[in-house]
């Protein structure tokens, strides 16, 4: 299974954002036609009670199409209504690390698994993802870093990699280092979902063959500090997969809009390139979720041996096609692969091992 081990339902708090990253997937900040929105509990509830009905999981992921943590004290709600359905529940965040130092205490004792998006040192982190009135965003995220680092929780930090810091990975991971950090995941930047971001993340967007060669030698040197280092491109390196992500299962995403989503990409309803990726609804009045079955055996059938793209891939078994949400956005199809994507997984495939033991952290 792969990445698909990790067994997830996601929460999308908001699309409320305290940062104002310049490659955003999204665009939370910078679309002045989308409205500001919290999800609603009652939808939560269901979707808790839906997911714990059909699935052995009790894995709980905070996620926004913003900053999750502006709603803390929606999660703190969730959390206790979470535990009080199933006292086994654990709960991950992924967050940009920008939050008060009381926020930061809390976390630190709730949250099982904390991923910090960090794009490295100041220089880069203040470039790529100032606030969003265009502050440094760095000292405060350094901080809580450092501070999740002391505490005896799983803590990640994920980069994403661009044209400025492609050549600065091994610095990168020194940085991380420096701060206690033991588990550091990158992602090479990719078009954005929303188009007020998509030429800037177009034009950032590092070559991907010299991306790979970069993160070969910062995983050596990572290995060395003894800290895991992966990829977006390297996730299914570990064991076989005719499934890409967990999006191809799928694990459901509960969006502010009140709809079920396979992926982080399809935050909401409104965007009809990622429709295919929706597969429910929210029907406030009978309080219950409505599924599209048929949407879910379209998802579910993006698996390795229907990749026609792919039949002669020697790494279609740790591959199966690549991102699910990064395919469909750039070609329309969830059956669509990316070539520059799928010559660099072929280049990395040959220079890591395959299937010599399941990693001990999986990609955020």
């Amino acid at each position: 299974m792969s990445h698909c081990r990790k067994k997830q339902l996601s929460i999308f708090l908001n699309n409320k954002c305290n940062l104002g990253c310049r490659y955003c997937y999204d665009g939370a900040n910078k679309s002045i036609e989308k409205k500001r929105e919290t999800i609603d509990m009652n939808f939560v509830k269901k979707g808790i009670a839906d997911y714990f009905a059909n699935y052995t999981s009790r894995e709980i992921r905070f996620f926004g199409n913003g900053e999750p943590t502006i709603e803390l004290d929606l999660i703190k709600k969730i959390v206790k209504f979470a535990l009080s359905k199933d006292s086994e529940s654990t709960f991950e965040l992924q967050t940009s690390g920008y939050f008060s130092e009381d926020a930061v205490k809390w976390i630190g004792k709730n949250i099982n698994i904390v991923w910090v998006s960090c794009d490295g040192f100041r220089e880069i982190q203040n470039y790529y993802r100032p606030t969003i009135n265009g502050d440094d965003s760095s000292a405060v995220v350094e901080k809580n870093i450092r501070y999740l680092a002391s505490l005896p929780i799983t803590l990640g930090c994920r980069a994403t990699i661009g044209k400025k810091n492609i050549d600065k990975q091994i610095e990168i991971i020194d940085y991380f280092h420096s701060l206690g950090v033991k588990v550091v995941m990158s992602d090479p930047m990719f078009v954005a979902v929303d188009a007020c971001n998509s030429s800037f993340s177009k034009e950032e967007a590092p070559n991907l063959i010299e991306y790979a060669k970069y993160f070969l030698k910062a995983r050596r040197c990572a290995e060395k500090r003894g800290i895991f280092y992966g990829s977006i491109l390297t996730v299914n390196f570990d064991e076989e997969t005719e499934c890409a992500c967990r999006a191809c299962i799928p694990y459901p995403h509960l969006t502010i809009d009140g709809h079920v989503s396979a992926c982080d990409m399809a935050s909401d309803a409104l965007n009809e390139k990622m429709s295919a990726l929706i597969y429910g609804k929210f029907d406030e009045i009978k309080n219950e979720i409505v599924y599209d079955q048929n949407a879910i055996n379209i998802i579910k059938s993006r698996k390795a041996p229907n990749m026609t793209a792919c039949a002669k891939c020697e790494v279609l078994k740790n591959c199966a096609g690549g991102c699910l949400g990064e395919a469909l956005n750039e070609t329309g199809s969830i059956f669509g692969v990316k070539p520059e994507t799928c010559k660099a997984i072929r280049y990395l495939a040959k220079k890591m091992p395959l299937n010599a033991g399941k990693y001990s952290y999986l990609h955020p």
